[in-house]
């Protein structure tokens, strides 16, 4: 294909997820993932219950990713 990765590591996970199909189920519902850190984030988020807040509202995030400065 033509995907071009910075590092040999990407691409190593591009093969895999895309070309070889490796998915990582959840063990609690039928959820799928191509990464590990994504499974990892779903579980935190959806069966944990893991929220992180924000300092400056009252805005509750399910990924500390998700909260940006302005």
């Amino acid at each position: 294909c033509e995907y071009a990765a910075t590092t040999s590591g990407h691409l190593q996970k591009h093969k895999q997820s895309i070309h070889e199909g490796i998915r990582y189920p959840c063990d609690q519902c039928d959820y799928l993932a191509t990464l590990q850190l994504s499974l990892n984030r779903h579980k935190q988020s959806i069966h944990e219950g893991i929220r992180y807040p924000c300092k400056q509202c009252e805005c509750i995030a399910s990924h500390q990713g998700n909260l940006k400065a302005v």
